[in-house]
């Protein structure tokens, strides 16, 4: 890395507000970094919540073999002309390395507009049910803290979950939680340069960032698993890096700058996903449990659309 350019996060501090995005859009920043948007307390209760509701299953105990049914492939996606309808697959029990979703991915499902809207119209419900102000709900919707601090960084833009035209609206956010070391090699995350989601309305915005909530660790030996942001923004010669396992290779004999973002639960980060980024796989007691969501801004656009 190359000392002598520095490229660092930019912490918001409680209470302040800003139009940051631009920097995101243009990388100037890796990250804007949200301290303490919930509490350890609610990301607690949170996580039991959805372990409850039998969304999302306790490490200490055998798996239940439904969620070796909905587990996730490490680095998977389907592109927008792949065949099939987002089925979930196969993950034998003997594989310690499992990702479970809770909510409706777009990059997983949307490749039959129909299935993905009927599965979004039931994360919604759920969210609804778990989350709306009530004696038995977590004292905080976890939601509506991503969208309300992300709103703080949008400046006079209007946040908002997407929509297609015709009113059907996407998923607002999603859990992921990941069991033994699962990993995240470097990649990068795009509805119009990845995935190529021309049938949806967020392959307009001309840049996407993510927005990602911490509400468990996973930590091994002091260790914890943090995302590392790469100085690079994704363009075709990229690729067969990325494809090959070759970009920490690429990296070191192009000297290219990195971040390592280091968020304690509860933590919040903006990040312009373009950029080729990675979550190094850390086998922990707890899996990383994070919410998650996608953006969409362009600077000429009013509304910034998030969605999972």
């Amino acid at each position: 890395m190359n000392e002598a350019m520095s490229w660092n996060s930019l912490e918001v501090p409680w209470g302040e507000s800003a139009d940051l995005l631009p920097l995101l859009a243009a990388a100037e920043t890796p990250a804007i970094v949200m301290r303490g948007a919930v509490t350890l307390s609610e990301c607690d209760k949170i996580i039991q919540k959805l372990i409850d509701a039998g969304e999302l299953y306790d490490p200490q105990k055998p798996v239940p073999p439904r969620f070796l049914e909905k587990s996730i492939p490490e680095n998977y996606f389907r592109k927008g002309d792949d065949d099939g309808e987002g089925d979930d697959l196969f993950i034998p029990e003997s594989t310690p390395r499992r990702r479970i979703d809770v909510g409706t991915s777009l990059g997983y499902r949307g490749n039959d507009p129909a299935v993905f809207f009927e599965h979004a119209k039931q994360t919604r419900a759920l969210f609804s049910r778990l989350f709306e102000p009530g004696p038995e709900t977590a004292s905080v919707n976890p939601v509506a803290a991503i969208y309300d601090n992300l709103q703080r960084v949008a400046g006079e833009k209007r946040v908002r979950v997407a929509s297609e035209p015709d009113g059907r609206e996407y998923g607002p956010a999603i859990f992921r939680a990941h069991y033994g070391d699962y990993t995240y090699a470097p990649h990068f995350d795009s509805v119009r340069l990845r995935e190529a989601r021309e049938k949806y309305t967020v392959y307009r915005f001309q840049h996407q960032f993510a927005g990602v909530l911490v509400l468990q660790n996973a930590v091994a030996e002091h260790a914890t698993a943090q995302c590392v942001i790469h100085q690079c923004l994704w363009d075709e010669s990229i690729d067969t890096e990325l494809a090959k396992g070759n970009f920490h290779d690429y990296a070191r004999q192009n000297d290219v700058n990195q971040c390592c973002v280091n968020l304690e639960p509860g933590d919040l980060y903006f990040f312009n996903t373009r950029c080729i980024h990675e979550v190094p796989g850390v086998a922990g007691r707890l899996p990383r449990i994070v919410l998650a969501t996608f953006i969409g801004y362009s600077a000429d656009d009013p509304e910034v659309m998030v969605w999972s």
